[in-house]
């Protein structure tokens, strides 16, 4: 079975297309309205089929189509196919000013959200096994984005000058439970700011993913190496009116292994009953997040700017 290749995003790629939309405007003169290359090749944060995309918006297709002398992408309306300097072309010629509109907008709003770009990199990973259906699988996405980018094109002079990012400080928290006894692990915090009982977590480090991160705050705090870790929850403090957030997510499990230590810089660790951990014993904030921790309904505590504690979703 017939597969396509996917690569690492090529600076050379955007070299050559614009090299190509030179010679273009030349050839074609007055017939050639506007070009751009666009597609995955354009997109630098995106693995690529290595074919280069150049968007044609012509006044009269047939015309453009016997002068480039290109012959037609079966399966692939409007898409016809070329060599220039070696590498493979793919011309998208259209009369239609919107048609066009809408393929630069796909490639800006994948280059402006990362996160979209990524689920069509992993989806166009997964048909790239099938040669033969590849071209419809990923037509089907992009159709199920298409309103996206229209809107996101509509408003793009607003999207470009509305910062939406925040500052985050990436926190996390693990309540671990003996399987026999019911009691969950406990740190007596000796933080002259911050005092009472809570559970094992800390900081995320930059580039490390957040089950990295609490399985070595666990291990580092208590001794213990902690496995098949549930996500119950998040723990959200506003900072300022800027937005900027403290974000933390809670973990829990019962599954575990090694020697617990006495303490550590952060405190005494000892074994407790959940009965024995009243608000008036708890670290501040840490009843909120026990009760999110604990409550198969409790999704997030959270603390905005303006409040003076924790409040549970």
């Amino acid at each position: 079975m017939q597969t396509i290749q996917l690569t690492t995003y090529q600076p050379a790629w955007q070299a050559l297309a614009t090299h190509l939309q030179a010679q273009l405007a030349d050839q074609l003169g007055s017939q050639l309205i506007d070009s751009s290359h666009v597609g995955s090749t354009a997109m630098p944060q995106l693995l690529a089929r290595p074919i280069i995309d150049i968007a044609l918006l012509v006044r009269e297709p047939q015309a453009v189509i016997n002068q480039l002398h290109v012959k037609s992408v079966a399966g692939q309306p409007n898409t016809f196919s070329a060599h220039f300097q070696g590498q493979l072309v793919h011309y998208l010629i259209t009369p239609d000013e919107a048609s066009y509109q809408q393929l630069l907008a796909v490639r800006d709003y994948f280059n402006a959200h990362r996160t979209d770009g990524r689920k069509y990199t992993a989806l166009r990973q997964t048909a790239a096994d099938n040669a033969a259906t590849y071209a419809q699988t990923k037509g089907q996405f992009l159709a199920g984005i298409s309103d996206k980018a229209n809107d996101w094109l509509a408003n793009k002079a607003q999207h470009e000058h509305h910062d939406r990012t925040v500052r985050a400080e990436l926190v996390n928290m693990c309540l671990i439970t003996n399987p026999q006894t019911g009691e969950v692990l406990v740190e007596n915090k000796v933080d002259a700011q911050w005092q009472g009982l809570t559970f094992p977590g800390g900081h995320v480090a930059p580039g490390e993913s957040q089950v990295a991160a609490i399985k070595r705050e666990v291990r580092e705090e208590t001794g213990l190496t902690v496995h098949q870790l549930k996500l119950v929850g998040t723990v959200t403090w506003v900072e300022n009116a800027a937005g900027d957030v403290s974000l933390g997510t809670l973990y829990t499990t019962n599954n575990y292994d090694g020697d617990l230590l006495a303490g550590s810089y952060e405190g005494a660790i000892s074994w407790q009953p959940l009965s024995a951990l009243t608000p008036d014993k708890l670290a501040p904030g840490v009843a909120a997040m026990l009760q999110v921790f604990t409550d198969e309904n409790a999704n997030e505590a959270f603390w905005g700017s303006n409040d003076t504690q924790l409040r549970v979703y």
